[in-house]
């Protein structure tokens, strides 16, 4: 299969290059040609042409013109998200994805327009009483699979970019006030789940990256943890998988306080050598883990390591244990983590990598009810001057 390759020369003398390919015929018997420009050299667009007529060849290249946007659903997740996307986010892209193809799936991908996409979205909102933000998530997944869409030259125009998503929801922040720290964990000290509540108080780590912390990642004397992974379930199965991005993989110093829990909690943890007992609770794990005392920090008895959802789900039933101790997510003793450290001052841009952040604006950003708080603190200061 050969295409032609032509140059052509604009008004105001500048020259670029395209080049032609017949792809085959549509269903009524007519030829079907495949048209690229604006190389800005021969070489650019031989090799464009070149790629292109191997993918022809090789069957890989698709076309609109009957494809269902049901259809294209289908082959964008398992194109781009399954490969390029942590497993939790490809779930959520799939459920995501049934709304777009129940509502949606019928249409022509070529034949999508504005209008569509946004009575889409108000039918979300009033048929299936969808949040504005979880709204506004399947609008940014749709926008993203229509810009690979663009990409693979299946659609000239996204939609989603001429369309108006719903305005975010606020969400109330919640926490534990900074004074009340310290008796609520007093209170949990005999619940399964202390270690783990206590932990992501004194740190601001999210459940899944406690879930995969080892001993090995806890360095006593630097008074450190090595956050670089995060335990998640996939097709049924615990794994740790690198974090999405930079800025989750960091270093978190200690206070003295949770150094010395944590220095207690593994001399109770890590079994004698020569205590066959304790040895034998673990040993249908992993033996070479129990041989060189790293295993998980939090795990069940068989050294099993335990599910970040499970942390998740059972959190707000040991609270609903203790009727002085308001109920949160888990997730919220982050947000507990973070406020203490404002309220104390703690520079904005520590935090935020303490918290592993993509940046420092994130993080002023979430805490405003915090920063309000230090404002009018500093601010109070210049009123004996007016």
């Amino acid at each position: 299969m050969r295409g032609t390759i032509r140059k052509e020369i604009k008004k105001d003398g500048s020259v670029t290059w395209g080049y032609l390919v017949y792809t085959g015929v549509d269903e009524n018997n007519k030829k079907k040609y495949k048209r690229k420009r604006g190389f800005t050299s021969q070489h650019e667009c031989e090799a464009a042409l070149a790629a292109f007529i191997n993918k022809l060849n090789e069957g890989t290249i698709i076309t609109n013109e009957k494809m269902s946007l049901s259809e294209y659903m289908d082959y964008w997740l398992e194109t781009y998200p399954k490969a390029n996307c942590q497993p939790a986010t490809y779930k959520r892209y799939k459920e995501f994805a049934k709304d777009i193809k129940k509502y949606l799936g019928m249409y022509k991908l070529n034949k999508l327009n504005p209008l569509l996409v946004q009575n889409f979205y108000s039918g979300l909102k009033a048929e299936r009483n969808l949040s504005n933000n979880t709204i506004i998530k399947i609008h940014r997944m749709f926008h993203l699979s229509l810009k690979h869409a663009q990409k693979w030259q299946l659609l000239y125009v996204n939609p989603c970019d001429l369309v108006t998503p719903p305005a975010s929801d606020s969400i109330e922040m919640k926490y534990w006030n900074p004074e009340d720290i310290s008796s609520y964990l007093e209170l949990l000290k005999d619940e399964f789940l202390y270690p783990i509540i206590y932990l992501a108080v004194h740190t601001g780590l999210r459940e899944g990256e406690l879930c995969a912390l080892h001993w090995s990642d806890f360095d006593q004397f630097e008074k450190t943890l090595n956050v670089s992974k995060t335990l998640q379930r996939v097709d049924g199965k615990l794994i740790e998988k690198i974090p999405k991005t930079k800025k989750s993989s960091r270093i978190v110093t200690l206070f003295d306080s949770t150094t010395s829990f944590l220095k207690l909690l593994k001399k109770k943890d890590i079994p004698k050598k020569n205590d066959k007992k304790d040895s034998d609770k673990v040993v249908k794990f992993k033996r070479d883990e129990i041989k060189n005392n790293d295993w998980y920090i939090f795990h069940w008895d068989d050294g099993r390591p335990i599910d970040p959802h499970y942390v998740a789900q059972h959190f707000p039933e040991v609270l609903a244990n203790h009727e002085e101790i308001p109920i949160i997510r888990f997730h919220d003793l982050r947000h507990t983590h973070a406020t203490l450290l404002r309220k104390l001052e703690v520079n904005a841009k520590v935090i935020s990598e303490r918290l592993g952040h993509a940046d420092v604006a994130f993080t002023l950003k979430t805490y405003t009810h915090v920063n309000t708080d230090m404002q009018r603190k500093e601010v109070a200061k210049a009123e004996e001057y007016l």
